[in-house]
């Protein structure tokens, strides 16, 4: 895995244990370049593991989860808590854990953003197809300023996000969308 590795403990579930110092000191500075902090650290939840921090930045705490090195566990999970909704990271890749209220009321939007790829391949979408959670993550390109970011979207419906580049409204369509 690189930078570090997991064992498992029977009573607390993986641990990280960083293959050197420095190695240790390069993931406290890339997480605290994106103004994470530690939030419950390790956590051991029914089967999952979490890792869990804390950020005031959505797209830096995206970004973080995206430069991790792939999961390779299952129902293991990296999480950021954000002032806009709690990201994560497993091994079926970037995920939201839920839509924010105000993304299901499309009327504000100022325009229309362009779905470019699906984060975590079709297992995102699949869930979301079937009801098991409320969105899949999607790359979009907002509609006025074609700033790309990846955000949460509904399945088979209409989706309201807001671009972090330019803060406009947009609107994303995923009616076409069709999991068989």
């Amino acid at each position: 895995m690189g930078w570090l590795k997991r064992r498992r403990s029977s009573d607390r579930g993986p641990r990280l244990i960083y293959l050197t110092t420095e190695a240790q000191e390069a993931a406290q500075a890339r997480a605290a370049e994106a103004g994470l902090k530690p939030g419950y650290g390790s956590l051991k939840k029914g089967e999952g593991s979490y890792i869990i921090f804390q950020g005031s930045d959505t797209e830096k705490a995206k970004r973080y989860l995206l430069d991790l090195p792939p999961v390779e566990e299952e129902l293991f999970y990296y999480v950021v808590e954000t002032p806009d909704g709690n990201w994560g990271r497993d091994i079926d890749g970037l995920y939201l854990e839920k839509l924010r209220p105000w993304q299901s009321d499309t009327s504000a939007a100022e325009c229309t953003a362009g779905i470019i790829a699906l984060s975590g391949g079709l297992n995102g979408l699949g869930m979301a197809a079937s009801g098991r959670c409320d969105n899949f993550v999607a790359k979009v390109a907002c509609g006025k300023c074609a700033h790309e970011w990846y955000d949460g979207v509904r399945y088979r419906n209409l989706t309201a996000v807001c671009c972090p580049g330019c803060e406009a409204l947009n609107r994303v369509d995923t009616l076409d969308i069709v999991v068989s």
